[in-house]
């Protein structure tokens, strides 16, 4: 029990850590656009103005020119293709998967 205990509280000290890093929230629910939808990666995560707003700049900025540590959480998926395009998000969702690889700061979660 007291192993469950300190699991749960690193578990709250990561959270509130990477909370207090940076975090986006992409809900399906609310995007409208593929232009929308990089602007609100543009600004949560402080991109350069040179962001080109496509999948392959999403990626470029989060692998190796983002330096922030940050948590992508995208909630309502299936929202977001509906809008989008299936293979427009799973691309997307690729392209940030391949970024936290190259960047261990890059957290992807998906609900």
């Amino acid at each position: 029990m007291f192993k469950k205990a300190l699991l749960a509280l690193g578990g709250i000290f990561l959270s509130l850590q990477v909370m207090a890093s940076g975090s986006v929230l992409i809900s399906g629910k609310e995007i409208k656009s593929r232009e929308q939808l990089h602007a609100i990666f543009a600004k949560q995560l402080n991109f350069p103005r040179f962001y080109a707003k496509t999948l392959d700049s999403l990626y470029d900025n989060l692998s190796s020119d983002y330096s922030g540590e940050s948590v992508i959480k995208i909630k309502h998926v299936n929202l977001l293709k509906a809008k989008l395009g299936t293979d427009y998000i799973d691309a997307m969702i690729q392209a940030i998967m391949d970024a936290a690889e190259d960047n261990p700061r890059i957290i992807l979660v998906l609900e």
